[in-house]
């Protein structure tokens, strides 16, 4: 069969670089008969999704005319005009996998061992560019199944290959919409369950309700622990997830977990940066103060926490900042930055000497709107995150710098499926020691 396609670019602001971020398409049992399909990495801009679909869905229009689709919102949204077209036997989902490799430049997988050839890396909807990374990594071609949205909403999954008796590694960080992607999640793992897989393993980089772990007043739901229930009940056998918001929700789960840390390539971000010599490292509060050690030890600089007080149930002021600021560069570590409250109280470090040059490192951007704002600000250097969590083209703010977790997520992968340890991804050099990039003495 052959799947013909057009690539959909997606960009930060007018004038500024365009990206692929998905493809149209349709096949050759579908055309003229059925409206081309849409498939996208734009689940947390529902609203833009609706527009296409519905666009797609209502008009009918043939592949050469579905720039339509994305005409009312031209200024970030483009369909290019080539037409490509992708040979394939089997079924559609393995041959959308392919494609979509092949746009995000990963169309080439080396040889794996043949020692894995029971091993499946699936993917939900959350991010599949990160799980193509990892896939790629591995040596595989994403493994085929078929999600899709029916008209009330409803999830619909089917895997499309055999997976009895094979070790199932299926990648969904639950960012927003934190629920679509949590049942989504809940749904796959019923259906390799139900397929006979050997094992499952759930690797959910950005855990969802992980801020939910205990009551802090009467009658609070503890939600993390009813999403590892969930987990547990629909079948997980083991659970992954890196730099969860309290490390507690480990002990949610009776089945093991691994619970893997971004810090290594965030700091190798910062290795040979020239400021790096006046710089140290800021906890926002002492709960960070651990984490932000192993930056402060892996780059070998200083470390200042800063100090917080609860005014209000929804109000908290930082008072104190301890450590040696003055004159020095921040760099601003946290595990995430949703609506970004932490960054208000950073002009308290200009008021102790700091300079007005501000570096962050943050792992789950969530990045609601008012921490988007916050970036704009003069003394907003940058902010590096990691891919846990796919940032749509409405947050590609040119100040954002990311840096991939695939590499860590491949080799624990690996360690698991071969039982042997993966306790080096811990170490502080891990980057140049597990060859995720080339050291820079080389």
């Amino acid at each position: 069969m052959e799947l013909r396609y057009r690539i959909l670019q997606s960009r930060w602001s007018k004038g500024d670089e365009w990206r692929n971020w998905g493809f149209f398409y349709e096949t050759d049992s579908d055309r003229g008969k059925a409206p081309v399909a849409c498939h996208h990495n734009l689940d947390e801009q529902h609203w833009i999704v609706h527009d296409i679909i519905a666009y797609t869905c209502d008009q009918c229009m043939p592949l050469e005319q579905i720039e339509g689709a994305v005409a009312k919102h031209s200024d970030q949204y483009r369909v290019l005009d080539e037409i490509h077209t992708h040979t394939f036997d089997g079924p559609v989902s393995a041959a959308v996998n392919a494609v979509e490799a092949k746009i995000l430049g990963l169309e080439y997988i080396a040889p794996h061992d043949t020692s894995e050839d029971q091993m499946c890396v699936f993917s939900g909807r959350a991010n599949r560019p990160l799980a193509q990374a990892v896939a790629h990594r591995l040596g595989f071609p994403l493994s085929a199944i078929s999600i899709t949205s029916l008209p009330d909403s409803e999830v619909h999954v089917q895997v499309d290959e055999a997976v009895r008796r094979k070790d199932v590694f299926v990648i969904q960080p639950c960012s927003i919409p934190v629920n679509d992607h949590l049942v989504e999640l809940l749904l796959m793992v019923d259906a390799f369950r139900r397929a006979s897989a050997n094992s499952i393993t759930a690797i959910i980089p950005y855990f969802p309700y992980a801020r939910q772990e205990r009551m802090s007043r009467g009658r609070e739901a503890i939600s993390a622990r009813v999403v590892a229930t969930m987990l547990e009940t629909v079948g997980v056998d083991r659970v992954i997830y890196i730099d969860i918001h309290a490390e507690a929700t480990q002990g949610f789960f009776t089945v093991p977990v691994d619970r893997l840390q971004a810090f290594p390539i965030l700091s190798y971000y910062f290795r040979d940066k020239p400021f790096l010599k006046d710089a140290v490292i800021v906890s926002p509060d002492v709960g960070r103060a651990k984490l932000a050690s192993r930056y402060a030890e892996a780059l070998g600089i200083p470390l200042v926490v800063m100090h917080k007080r609860r005014e209000s149930f929804r109000e908290v002021r930082t008072t104190h900042v301890v450590g040696d600021v003055e004159g020095k560069i921040p760099i601003l570590i946290d595990d995430i930055v949703a609506s970004g409250s932490i960054l208000k109280e950073i002009p308290l470090l200009f008021k102790h000497g700091a300079k007005e040059e501000v570096h962050m490192a943050i792992t789950h951007p969530v990045l609601l709107p008012k921490a988007l704002e916050w970036l704009d600000e003069e003394w907003a250097a940058e902010i590096v995150v990691s891919d846990t969590i796919l940032v749509p083209p409405v947050k590609q703010h040119p100040k954002l710098k990311t840096v991939s977790v695939a590499p860590v997520l491949a080799y624990a992968i690996r360690g698991i499926y071969h039982g042997t340890s993966i306790s080096p991804l811990w170490e502080p050099d891990a980057p140049c020691k597990l060859g995720f990039y080339e050291s820079p003495e080389d």
